[in-house]
């Protein structure tokens, strides 16, 4: 295997969150598995959230392999047998003591650096200051699109007011607000069969009114189409990369329309290829579509975030899937981590041991030499990262 474990990481695609104190170990398991959620969606159905089916998803989560591998990581960093209860014991000991220290130790376990975050979730968005005072890391904030239309939609005003109050949040973000770039999950929304003729003002001025008098005929899907297109140009503007949400995501996803084939059209479309798109989660189970476009359109990038870590041992199938047909220099990696620091953690310790195994082959295969793999470690694991958000 290449030896990669003393390299710089940078996670392309995360979430701030905040010291929460003292966690116990069935807290541990819900915060730091894949989906969340699961009692609110329950409840949402009408279903009784009882102790039996509180053991139920506790035992489904304790038993996915991404969260035996978390354990058995853990249990390494601290000195302890791998069982839960005696790794939220602990995490729990260590920060108590000092949260920001014990963080720094557990970072500079993995190499991990620098963090992209996605500050639309969780909401209310939390506090960039406080998020930096509590981590030891560079925490570079990235604006979603989302919260923004929700409250331009809740807002009386025309498509004039309208769309010259998105025009300026999303420029202020980016020149005075400290973004560094912008993100949108329209997948989560109306899906990401976007046509380039989206970008029409007539289109948003249409859709907005058809959507204030509740007309319906998809005017939500050809607003917010609009929006993706608009959020776009002004990356452009202000040379900004722009993330889209690709592939799987919580229960809500509608994840045959979260295929990123189908933004082909979109990010080939003229006034859209100075764009530098960052498909991320790089479309899981759909990886190789993203990579595909990561090669034939020059300036789309992937990520390989949240396959890495919730798919567990698929970390390795990802990586050489993506490998495939997407440039070294167009890989990126990222965690999709949120509420705890050991998702991060555990993530970039997965994600170095996979792609240090898939490099291997690649030298076996006669793919690279020892040095170009190391190269090609350095570049996904932290430098394209820091070349696409302008991070030297």
């Amino acid at each position: 295997m290449v030896d990669v474990q003393d390299l710089a990481v940078v996670d392309v695609h995360c979430h701030p969150f905040l010291d929460r104190g003292e966690v116990t170990t069935e807290e541990f398991v819900d915060l730091t598995a894949f989906g969340g959620g699961s009692r609110s969606y329950l409840e949402e159905a009408g279903v009784a959230f009882t102790e039996e089916i509180r053991a139920e998803l506790q035992r489904g989560k304790r038993n996915t392999l991404y969260f035996r591998r978390m354990v058995r990581d853990l249990a390494a960093f601290f000195g302890v047998a791998p069982d839960p209860d005696a790794v939220v014991a602990a995490r729990n000991a260590a920060a108590a003591v000092d949260y920001r220290d014990y963080v720094a130790r557990l970072y500079a376990d993995a190499g991990l650096t620098t963090m992209v975050m996605d500050f639309g979730f969780p909401q209310p968005g939390l506090d960039l200051g406080t998020v930096r005072s509590q981590l030891p890391v560079d925490i570079v904030p990235v604006y979603r699109i989302e919260p923004l239309i929700a409250d331009l939609l809740q807002a009386d005003v025309g498509w004039g007011e309208f769309a010259r109050r998105y025009d300026a949040a999303i420029a202020g973000a980016l020149t005075t607000g400290g973004f560094k770039g912008v993100k949108s999950i329209i997948a989560y929304r109306t899906g990401l069969e976007v046509s380039p003729l989206s970008r029409t003002p007539d289109q948003g001025l249409q859709a907005l009114d058809a959507v204030r008098r509740g007309l319906g005929g998809g005017a939500t899907k050809k607003l917010r189409d609009h929006l993706l297109c608009r959020a776009l140009e002004l990356c452009i503007e202000h040379d900004a990369p722009m993330q889209i949400h690709t592939g799987m995501g919580d229960f809500e996803v509608n994840l045959p329309l979260c295929r990123p084939a189908f933004l082909m059209d979109l990010l080939r479309f003229p006034a859209y290829r100075g764009c530098r798109v960052l498909l991320v989660h790089g479309g899981y189970p759909y990886h190789r579509e993203a990579a595909y476009m990561a090669h034939v359109l020059p300036r789309v990038y992937c990520d390989v975030s949240e396959g890495i870590p919730f798919a567990g041992p698929g970390a390795r199938s990802i990586f050489a899937e993506v490998l495939e047909m997407a440039p070294l220099s167009k890989v990126v990696y990222g965690s999709d981590g949120y509420t705890l620091p050991e998702i991060n953690f555990t993530s970039a310790k997965l994600a170095k041991q996979a792609l240090g195994q898939v490099l291997q082959d690649l030298v076996t295969g006669g793919f690279l030499d020892d040095a170009e793999a190391r190269d090609a470690a350095r570049m996904i694991l932290a430098e394209n990262a820091r070349a696409l958000y302008r991070l030297d």
